[in-house]
């Protein structure tokens, strides 16, 4: 499998936000300072010099998260056989979807996504692309769907992954964890993946991080869908969580 020609289709403006909020705040400082005269209104250039230095970090943690060397996924023990059928929730389009194609190279993949027009970072073109470049697409269903309302029966799924959606969910990330946790067979596994505080996210988010839901309040939503915690670890943005129904 090769790694040239993939396109993510929303990482150029998730590399540059950082990049254009870290511009912003440094002019607004350098007006602050030269502008006003006042000591004590000058003395606020300081913060949003600051704020200017957190996002141009952010930049280079972004691009370096977007090379397609840093499509991982942890190492976990996740499938319970070479033929699992696995759901990759949310797959957007493909970097996950590949990821696994890599670590487990036998079963079949559902991705599903909502694939809303005007979301190139859902694009259903991509995602299809990136399968051929990737030469899985023999191996890949695609499907339109959403997470909290899945088309499938109870118990389809040996294995589920959901990367960066469920925090997307708002207050209805209970009912897409219940939805997931239906659509799996008793005793199958899922790997969730979500930004929470740290460095990383700090560095790209700034104060907005104080937003995100915290470990804990995760490990609640998942005991109230029925799940038990296997596992959990630091990866890339956030937390990954290895879950069994």
């Amino acid at each position: 499998m090769t790694n040239e020609g993939f396109d993510f289709g929303g990482s150029r403006l998730f590399e540059n936000v950082p990049w254009i909020l870290g511009l912003v705040f440094f002019i607004a400082s350098m007006g602050v300072f030269f502008y006003f005269k006042s000591p004590y209104i000058q003395i606020l250039a300081l913060p949003l010099l600051l704020l200017s230095a957190n996002f141009f970090m952010g930049t280079y943690v972004t691009r370096n998260f977007s090379k397609t060397d840093n499509m991982t996924l942890p190492f976990v023990d996740l499938f319970s056989s070479d033929e699992d059928l696995i759901l990759d929730a949310g797959c957007g389009s493909g970097r996950v979807t590949i990821e696994l194609s890599k670590v487990w190279n036998k079963g079949q993949i559902v991705a599903l996504d909502l694939f809303e027009s005007g979301e190139d970072i859902a694009s259903r073109n991509l995602l299809e692309e990136n399968l051929k470049i990737a030469r899985i697409t023999e191996r890949v269903q695609v499907v339109r769907g959403d997470v909290l309302n899945l088309e499938f029966e109870d118990n389809t799924f040996d294995t589920a992954v959901s990367v960066l959606l469920l925090n997307n969910l708002g207050k209805a990330k209970l009912t897409g964890l219940k939805e997931l946790y239906r659509v799996l067979k008793p005793g199958g596994k899922i790997l969730i993946i979500v930004p929470t505080f740290n460095l990383q996210t700090f560095a790209v988010m700034s104060f907005l991080t104080l937003i995100l839901t915290t470990s804990n309040e995760w490990r609640s939503l998942f005991q109230q869908a029925g799940f038990s915690l296997l596992d959990e670890g630091n990866i890339n943005f956030g937390r990954f969580f290895l879950l069994q129904k």
